[in-house]
């Protein structure tokens, strides 16, 4: 008797990759770049992929828990506990053959030029050799912008650019704060960054100095504190401490908390000043991503991760000029968040314009490989 034939196509297995990857920064790029997206990656199911992303930070000693992944991360490692941990890996988990997966070095920022004011300084330029050591063993890179390329890429040459995005599943819909402003109130000034932006208290005693703040805008928050409701949220300038208690600063919040928090300042005015350095220069664009994800207008030095924004500063008096423009005209502000979100629409939000599938297809490309 013949046998029926059945009228279900045979589905076809969609192809799957397994991601992991070792963060060494919770707190800020490592969720920002790998806990972020991972989540996302998570959910990816497409008729022809299927994604499983996981990371930890304790270590896994067993080679063969490697044998199915793609390829294993190391996100910002640093000292000589994460070089041994490397090397471990290429000695005994890569040299099995049933595993021989490949390592990549995952990096937002440059770790070495960093300011001498800055405090973190001191802590890469003893570990430096080791990130060196890194870079250069590691099967391949991933960085946030193409000028952190250019200077890890003397280190190991393939190398490819994630750019930094935000969750649109956390950060919400954007409301514009110029659509609710309050006539005869304050106009809000906000700026949000780690205490890395400013020459940490006592420092002044070995002669190290500096900052990202200019002393002319430095002057200048601390004569308007009573024309301004300033916010500084994160760190906070000692230069800044004879008039601390006529700044609202808000302490630094668990980065799952800085997005809602952040937008519950509902600022009228955002800035981002930045030193023009090599430092500055590989930084990424995330404060234009974040203020513009706030609904409100920024003034950026003229730096590289802003050099496309709208309103940008070579001086400290041209950013109190663009400061004292804004806040005197809301139509000013209105039109000008209307083009950095323009700018930066393609790159805001994870779960647009396909940079999930993109983030996918980078890592992909580093080992020659297609979706």
């Amino acid at each position: 008797m013949a046998k029926k034939k059945s009228n279900y196509k045979k589905l076809k297995r969609p192809a799957r990759l397994n991601f992991l990857s070792y963060i060494g920064d919770t707190q800020g790029c490592g969720t920002i770049r790998i806990i972020y997206p991972y989540l996302l990656l998570n959910h990816y199911i497409k008729k022809d992929l299927s994604v499983n992303a996981y990371y930890i930070q304790s270590f896994i000693r067993d080679p063969l828990f490697y044998k199915n992944y793609t390829f294993v991360q190391f996100q910002r490692s640093a000292t000589k506990q994460h070089f041994d941990i490397f090397q471990y890996f290429r000695q005994e988990v890569q040299r099995k053959e049933q595993v021989r997966v490949p390592i990549v070095y995952e990096i937002d920022d440059l770790l070495i030029n960093i300011p001498e004011w800055n405090f973190a300084a001191d802590y890469y330029a003893k570990n430096f050799q080791y990130v060196e050591d890194m870079l250069k063993a590691s099967n391949a890179i991933i960085c946030s912008t193409p000028k952190l390329k250019e200077i890890y890429g003397k280190y190991n040459k393939n190398i490819k650019v994630v750019l930094n995005h935000l969750p649109k599943f956390i950060w919400g819909h954007i409301y514009p704060v110029h659509n609710y402003y309050k006539e005869g109130s304050k106009i809000k000034i906000l700026w949000a960054g780690s205490q890395n932006h400013f020459a940490l208290p006592g420092m002044e005693k070995a002669n190290i100095k500096g900052g990202d703040f200019g002393e002319k805008l430095i002057d200048f928050i601390r004569k308007t504190t009573n024309v301004y409701d300033w916010h500084l949220m994160g760190g906070f300038p000692v230069e800044l401490k004879d008039v601390k208690d006529k700044i609202k600063f808000i302490p630094w919040q668990n980065i799952f908390n800085y997005p809602r928090t952040i937008k519950d300042i509902e600022p009228d005015i955002c800035i981002a000043p930045l030193e023009d350095n090599v430092f500055n220069s590989c930084k990424s664009n995330i404060k234009m991503l974040e203020y513009t994800a706030c609904g409100s207008p920024g003034v950026y030095s003229n730096v590289e991760p802003y050099k496309k924004a709208k309103l940008k500063a070579n001086t400290d008096e041209e950013m109190i000029s663009h400061i004292e423009e804004l806040a005197g005209n809301i139509d000013l502000r209105a039109s000008v968040w209307r083009k950095d979100r323009e700018i930066i629409r393609e790159q805001l939000w994870w779960e647009e314009n396909q940079n999930v599938r993109k983030y996918i297809e980078t890592y992909l490309n580093l080992f020659g490989k297609t979706l």
